[in-house]
């Protein structure tokens, strides 16, 4: 009796302590921008900012490290025409692409961060600046304008992709993964809310999140298989010059570097609320 006694007890005691971990769980919802890098924007233009945000879990096993689970959304465009170069200014190329995406990070806090509420908080612990790294996996679909309408490019194939006469271009798959990057400064506003300010780039593994990335196709074959709209979106410099500047298997993007996106913001996190242990552990 004695025996199952203190087994029934130390399982309460268990149950108790592991109840004390639930303040080690942060929820959270971020706004802020979204941008892209990559052939058209090929320096570190802000200009193409758009708007961003999304929902975090954070698990944080201690005052300095932490995991984290996002579910983030974006969106991202870049054109041509803002370029202060003159060949881009007549490439005219374009586009802009919702981001979906799913990633998880880790997080190393530089300063002893209050993670646990009520456990160690001090003045000192109240911030923290820190680092993350993490890996994501993400949705992209990059469009155009043509005659005043929104056109999907993938499908199009306007480097000659899915041709026949091309079978070596195969349609770029519209979800990729990307590695993370990034920093940010927490703030711990009360015992149970805190501020993130954090940017973070995705060095991405698709060279299609532009839709430009190879050379440029035969105009005709173009034409053949996807009509004027084809022809034109594979190379709308025609737009802005009397001959268009595309001649076949002439560079239309730098296929060795990757594109790569960025999210920033700040964020509002709420620590579960936790529950006080009767016995110490």
């Amino acid at each position: 009796m004695n025996q199952k006694f203190c087994i029934l007890l130390s399982g309460i005691i268990l149950l108790c302590c592991l109840s004390v971990q639930a303040q080690k769980n942060d929820f959270g919802i971020w706004l802020g921008g979204a941008n892209y890098f990559g052939d058209i924007n090929t320096g570190t233009d802000f200009r193409f900012v758009n708007p961003a945000g999304g929902f975090l879990y954070r698990r944080n096993f201690d005052e300095r490290v932490s995991f984290r689970f996002n579910l983030n959304a974006g969106r991202v465009w870049a054109d041509d025409q803002y370029a202060n170069n003159y060949y881009q200014q007549t490439r005219n190329l374009g586009f802009s692409s919702n981001i979906l995406e799913t990633s998880f990070q880790f997080e190393f806090n530089f300063l002893p961060y209050t993670a646990a509420p009520g456990s160690t908080t001090g003045e000192r612990h109240r911030f923290a600046p820190y680092v993350m790294a993490g890996f994501g996996v993400f949705h992209f679909n990059p469009s155009a304008n043509y005659n005043g309408e929104k056109i999907l490019l993938q499908p199009v194939g306007t480097e000659g992709q899915g041709y026949p006469q091309y079978p070596e271009l195969k349609k770029y798959k519209r979800t990729s993964s990307a590695w993370l990057l990034g920093g940010g400064f927490k703030y711990r506003i009360s015992a149970l809310t805190g501020l993130t300010l954090e940017f973070g780039v995705r060095k991405t593994a698709t060279d299609y999140l532009d839709d430009v990335s190879g050379v440029y196709a035969d105009p005709v074959i173009l034409l053949y298989e996807g009509g004027p709209m084809a022809q034109f979106l594979g190379d709308p410099s025609a737009e802005v010059l009397a001959e268009p500047i595309g001649a076949t298997g002439k560079m239309r993007g730098d296929n060795v570097k990757s594109d790569d996106y960025l999210f920033f913001g700040i964020g509002i996190t709420h620590t579960l609320k936790p529950y006080r242990c009767p016995y110490p552990h």
